[in-house]
């Protein structure tokens, strides 16, 4: 991959964290993952699989670091999301009857 090419998309991805408007005292990997979490609850609205999505972007980078020319689909990448780590679901919450009317002095 030429230099000019690495900074080429670079700069695109550049952009795109400063048109996100991410805080710009952030640290730049904490401003990626912002951007990218952004990325996933987009995907969501849209009813988008972004996990397939990310798992495609994921072949190609690989195939463009060592050619940007290349056609080839890129290698087998797998990516597991466990539940393991996550809170536990909100429980709603109980309907309690009718609210007391509550007589206020005049």
């Amino acid at each position: 991959m030429t230099p000019a090419f690495k900074q080429d998309h670079a700069e695109i991805a550049r952009r795109a964290l400063l048109a996100a408007n991410e805080d710009r005292h952030e640290p730049l990997k904490t401003r990626i993952q912002d951007l990218l979490t952004n990325l996933a609850h987009l995907a969501d609205a849209e009813k988008l699989n972004f996990v397939e999505i990310v798992t495609h972007a994921l072949r190609h980078w690989q195939v463009e670091r060592i050619d940007p020319a290349s056609v080839l689909e890129g290698p087998v990448v797998e990516i597991h999301i466990g539940s393991e780590g996550l809170p536990p679901k909100p429980t709603p919450k109980k309907h309690l009857g009718k609210p007391k009317k509550v007589r206020v002095p005049r």
